[in-house]
C-alpha cells in the first residue's frame, strides 16, 4: 500500500462564483486544459463541482458551495504549491471566498486562506 504524500491532494473551497465561472477562472488563472468540469496542468488533475455538502447558510468553508478536488499526479511539489497558489490568488482579485484545505497550507498564500475567514 502506498502512503500517501504531503502534496498529493488539495481539497479548495470556494463561495461567490457557480460552477462555469469557477471553471473558466481555475483555467485562466492555471493555463490549464479543460475537458468538462476536469482540467490538466501536465499530471495535476483538478476537478471542480457543486459541494456535495453545501448549505445555504454557509457560513464554514467546507460547506460553500463549490469544491475543487486537486490531485498531484507526479508533479513536482513546487508546480502544486504553484498551481493552487495562482487559483487562490486569483480568486481573492476576482472578489471571491476561497480556502484551501492540505497539508501544506502554511507554504500557500495567507497560509491558504485561513485567517481571512476565522470569526
Amino acid at each position: 500500500m502506498i502512503t500517501p504524500g504531503r502534496y498529493d491532494y488539495c481539497g479548495l473551497y470556494l463561495r461567490g462564483a457557480g460552477q462555469e465561472a469557477a471553471i473558466e477562472l481555475t483555467a485562466h488563472a492555471t493555463g490549464a486544459t479543460r475537458n468538462g468540469c476536469l482540467l490538466r496542468i501536465d499530471t495535476i488533475e483538478i476537478e471542480i463541482r457543486r459541494n456535495d455538502t453545501f448549505t445555504h447558510d454557509g457560513t464554514d468553508f467546507p460547506t460553500w458551495p463549490i469544491k475543487m478536488e486537486i490531485e498531484r499526479g507526479n508533479a513536482p511539489s513546487h508546480q502544486v504549491i504553484e498551481t493552487v497558489s495562482k487559483i487562490l490568488t486569483c480568486a481573492w482579485q476576482a472578489g471571491h471566498d476561497a480556502v484551501a484545505a492540505c497539508d501544506y497550507e502554511d507554504e500557500l498564500p495567507d497560509h491558504g486562506g485561513y485567517p481571512r475567514y476565522r470569526d
